[in-house]
């Protein structure tokens, strides 16, 4: 690697790499709003991190989120893939994020049964 002779370089390379870094990243929200946090959502957070590191899926993020919007549906996870359409899931309980990351990120199919198909997107 060449030597950085000012911060401008510095602040081009660190932009470079995280450009690199989040082509491939795929981001889950989970909103930990207090309708979030009563249905449950914690639980499910710590279920994901868990699930995503017992199958070793290594370019996923998870973050926490405030509310989305979908009270009725929490908890909720969004799944941002890049280049695709974010997809939103309600009622992922904590005993359904097995089945979740199983089908959505393992077999690459959308989780129908806990798909929000009528987003904010959808009802305008």
């Amino acid at each position: 690697m060449p030597k950085l002779n000012s911060l401008e370089q510095l602040e081009s390379l660190i932009n470079e790499l995280k450009e690199k870094e989040n082509k491939n990243k795929i981001v889950l929200k989970v909103a930990l709003g207090t309708c979030g946090i009563s249905a449950g959502a914690d639980e499910t957070y710590d279920e994901l991190l868990k699930e995503i590191e017992e199958e070793k899926i290594e370019n996923i993020e998870v973050i926490k989120t405030g509310c989305l919007g979908y009270c009725y549906a929490e908890p909720t996870v969004e799944v941002n893939e890049p280049g695709k359409e974010p997809v939103l899931y309600g009622n992922v309980t904590k005993s359904k994020v097995k089945d979740l990351v199983k089908t959505h990120f393992v077999e690459g199919k959308i989780a129908e049964a806990l798909l929000i198909e009528e987003t904010h997107k959808k009802a305008i």
